[in-house]
């Protein structure tokens, strides 16, 4: 990305906002396109897409300037680690030198110091003239030394950053569905009764549930995993606790395949 100047059809003064991308938005985010010279900077919004689609903590979001797409960001949103990770940010060349993609930094760093335990942010740039370092270095990031697969590497410090105002503990449900590579009946319940072996060994967890599938459709999972807690942070200890990673390290031999779902209770 760079923040050279750019034709524009809307004014600077449009209001910046970050915003899910969707069926109805997917085509207009696809079109946006950088520079030529840039194109070795970051990669086209295809490939960021289809990365996020593969990914669970990918956090996507077109950058829109009033009801105009202009850029897009996407962050690497894992809420079990204090590292958060810039993974990509375009500006459409068009939009460029508007101050649209400041804005929309400065929403993204609010975003991630909501987030659980975020102490650093950071984001990597190749090294090669027009890169967006300065860009990065104005906003408070700085180059720790570090390359990672050929590119620099910079980090923001948010330990000193004020947080957003935080809403009491929810109860939260964690909900996971697994695939196992062989589901014979041996292996499900095996693993199922490691999991809800769990329940009276980890003080945070409330309640489990282990279900097993009876349709064995197409689009089936092997195994449900229903676990309840008085709040997110209690979901992370129950993460990190012995006995859950000890299950972990089961079930990562056996399975294909696992998604989630986290809500809390309004």
């Amino acid at each position: 990305m760079s923040t050279d100047s750019g034709e524009a059809a809307i004014e600077r003064t449009a209001i910046v906002s970050l915003r899910p991308v969707t069926s109805d938005n997917l085509r207009e985010v696809m079109r946006l396109k950088v520079a030529p010279d840039q194109e070795q900077f970051v990669a086209p919004n295809t490939v960021s897409l289809a990365q996020a689609a593969f990914e669970p903590l990918a956090w996507a979001r077109a950058i829109y300037a009033g009801d105009t797409a202009v850029g897009f960001v996407m962050l690497y949103d894992d809420p079990f680690a204090p590292e958060y990770y810039l993974w990509r940010l375009m500006m459409d060349a068009r939009y460029q030198g508007m101050g649209f993609a400041t804005q929309a930094m400065e929403q993204l760093i609010d975003y991630v110091l909501s987030r659980p335990n975020a102490t650093e942010l950071s984001v990597s740039y190749v090294p090669a003239e027009g890169s967006p370092q300065p860009f990065y270095a104005r906003l408070g990031f700085v180059d720790t030394g570090e390359v990672h697969e050929g590119e620099n590497v910079m980090r923001l410090d948010l330990s000193g950053r004020a947080r957003p105002a935080v809403a009491p503990p929810r109860p939260l449900t964690h909900v996971v569905l697994m695939q196992f590579q062989e589901p014979a009946p041996e292996i499900l319940a095996k693993a199922s009764a490691l999991l809800r072996g769990l329940q009276g060994k980890v003080p945070e967890l409330r309640s489990i549930e282990v279900g097993l599938d009876v349709l064995h459709s197409g689009r089936s999972y092997d195994l449900a995993l229903i676990t309840r807690f008085d709040s997110l942070a209690d979901m992370q200890r129950y993460q990190d606790h012995p006995e859950h990673v000890a299950v972990l390290q089961y079930l990562r031999t056996v399975l294909a395949a696992s998604v989630a779902v986290d809500y809390e209770q309004p």
